[in-house]
């Protein structure tokens, strides 16, 4: 496959899961969108969504595609922040790859994770306004499935659902729009015209937004 056609077959995935965080209500739903696009990309068997949750400061499934059932990890289990891959991506906000998972496992749920047929993974943060909020890990029953390439794409296309998930505004509690206020605060002129679409909306709903802006 030639390059236009690799850039081609990345861009109408990004349109695809861009579309599903404008249009579907529901996390699940947008991450199962953006989890069929990546499958047009690279190939894997099992993906998960791990949100924090500050109250037990862990990871919360709350999102799997691909096989899980009778499966140890469910939506509603907690991973531990300092003891799982999960929270090692969600605090230092990089990418980890295990290209054999049986020869580095690192921490005890691998063991799990191996005992269910998995032999190679891949995990990204997603952040927003530098703060991590979630983590999605893509899985394989073969070893040496992922390279830093691979990481680069998944990156790519979880970061489209990132604002999709972003906890509301605590001076905007009222909606689930993005509050073009904090968008403008957290980057300036860049940031806002990345999210234009965001601020037309904010501005259709009755926010504000109403008076014409040059950026």
């Amino acid at each position: 496959m030639n390059l236009r056609m690799i850039i081609a077959r990345r861009y109408r995935a990004l349109l695809q899961v861009n579309q599903a965080a404008l249009t579907k209500s529901k996390t699940e739903e947008r991450f199962a969108d953006m989890c069929e696009a990546l499958r047009k990309l690279l190939s894997y068997d099992r993906a998960g969504l791990s949100v924090y949750d500050p109250e037990h400061d862990s990871l919360k499934i709350v999102a799997l595609y691909g096989p899980h059932e009778n499966s140890t990890f469910h939506p509603g289990r907690l991973l531990d922040r300092k003891s799982s891959q999960t929270g090692w991506v969600f605090d230092h906000q990089t990418h980890i790859i295990r290209r054999d998972l049986a020869n580095e496992a690192r921490f005890p749920a691998d063991r799990l994770t191996i005992d269910e047929g998995y032999r190679s993974l891949c995990s990204v943060p997603l952040i927003v306004w530098g703060k991590s909020l979630a983590v999605v890990t893509i899985l394989s029953q073969r070893k040496n499935e992922f390279s830093t390439d691979h990481a680069q794409v998944v990156q790519e296309i979880s970061n489209q659902i990132a604002l999709s998930i972003t906890p509301r505004c605590p001076a905007h509690t009222n909606t689930k729009l993005v509050c073009p206020r904090c968008i403008g605060a957290a980057g300036g002129k860049t940031t806002v015209s990345k999210h234009r679409e965001d601020l037309s909306s904010w501005g259709r709903k009755g926010g504000r937004g109403h008076k014409k802006t040059n950026f």
